[in-house]
């Protein structure tokens, strides 16, 4: 192999044959590999991938509470409707409720994660008919989720024996606005 101006020497680690999968999870992340094209008989010309270091929408990773849960909710399991300072709409959350006097929330988690929701947005938890007072507040963490099908890419009429031009995170085996599939490919990690 040849080594050209314009372009890093690289190594491999670990080389492996590929299956494609449309699961995007821990099991099939490639972790910036680089993909040989090796013998991929049956379909040949297609691969569709979601290049390395590619994220997803952000959602919401975690509730900081302002004033400790509030208070006045009705005891149990519940899921709750939101207001918010920021810009974010649509965020629903599971809560549990402390059968106490207080009746304050004491878990809350995404149910319907909405959108638009930035670090440092204020959330109040609302229940219908409780009103505006005591309502549980918390300052909202977001993080970049995994990327999803429509963020990948599709190169046609590879040939055996090259390399992807793009490192790459996930091989799908469709594409998410096509109906091209593949099977089996060499990448060297």
């Amino acid at each position: 192999m040849g080594q050209f101006g314009n372009q890093p020497d690289f190594a491999t680690n670990d080389i492996q044959v590929v299956t494609p999968d449309n699961a995007i999870n821990q099991s099939t992340f490639l972790d910036s590999s680089i993909i040989y094209i090796g013998d991929n008989t049956t379909t040949g010309d297609v691969m569709v991938v979601i290049p390395a270091g590619t994220v997803g929408p952000f959602a919401i990773s975690k509730f900081n509470s302002t004033n400790n849960g509030g208070q006045d909710y009705s005891p149990g399991a519940n899921t709750f409707a939101t207001t918010t300072t920021g810009s974010g709409t649509g965020l629903t959350v599971d809560v549990v409720v402390a059968n106490t006097a207080l009746a304050n929330i004491l878990t809350i988690a995404v149910n319907t994660a909405g959108t638009g929701y930035e670090n440092g947005d204020f959330i109040e938890v609302v229940e219908g008919g409780q009103g505006g007072v005591n309502q549980a507040r918390y300052r909202v963490q977001v993080s970049a989720g995994l990327p999803t099908a429509a963020q990948s890419v599709a190169f046609y009429g590879l040939q055996a024996g090259g390399f992807l031009p793009v490192t790459v995170d996930y091989v799908l085996a469709s594409n998410a606005t096509d109906t091209t599939t593949v099977d089996k490919l060499i990448a060297a990690k």
